[in-house]
């Protein structure tokens, strides 16, 4: 893993946190679009760079023995699986050198399929799993409303740093 500062991955838009450090996993894609795209992804949302390092520590933390690198790039995936819609649509692989001649290899979906697989996944959920899936999205939503709404506030009160 290396230190990168989102400013030096973004692709020129405004970055709204360059000033924090993220650790930017170490890892190779099927095309330099993909990967390029990942980046500038990830250097243009906090929410998911939080999220990446959120992952990449809880994995840790539950598996102590996994490399960092492993679990970096676990977490990589997962983020690219779960928030499908935000990285290039095309079908690309994700490649990480874990050491010792360990390869950590994942293929993600074009961003098309993963749209029908959850669709068909929803057609076929009972009422009460649609229930509990709409209210998970909800509370999300709401955390990063009421999130917005107290930097909104503090930027408010008491001006941008």
């Amino acid at each position: 893993m290396s230190i990168a500062y989102p400013s030096i991955l973004s692709t020129g838009s405004g970055v709204p946190d360059a000033d924090i450090p993220f650790e930017f996993p170490e890892f190779a894609a099927s095309c330099e679009e993909a990967k390029a795209g990942i980046a500038a992804t990830l250097a243009g949302r906090a929410d998911l760079r939080r999220r990446l390092e959120q992952q990449t520590r809880d994995l840790k933390r539950r598996n102590p023995r996994m490399p960092k690198r492993q679990a970096a790039h676990i977490a990589l995936v997962e983020v690219l699986n779960e928030w499908r819609e935000d990285f290039p649509p095309q079908e690309f692989v994700v490649q990480t050198d874990l050491g010792d001649g360990a390869i950590a290899i994942d293929t993600i979906s074009c961003a098309e399929k993963m749209r029908a697989k959850r669709m068909l996944a929803e057609l076929l959920e009972t009422p009460a799993q649609a229930a509990e899936r709409r209210a998970a999205s909800e509370a999300r939503a709401d955390v990063f409303t009421a999130r917005a709404h107290g930097q909104i506030v503090s930027a408010l009160l008491f001006g941008s740093n």
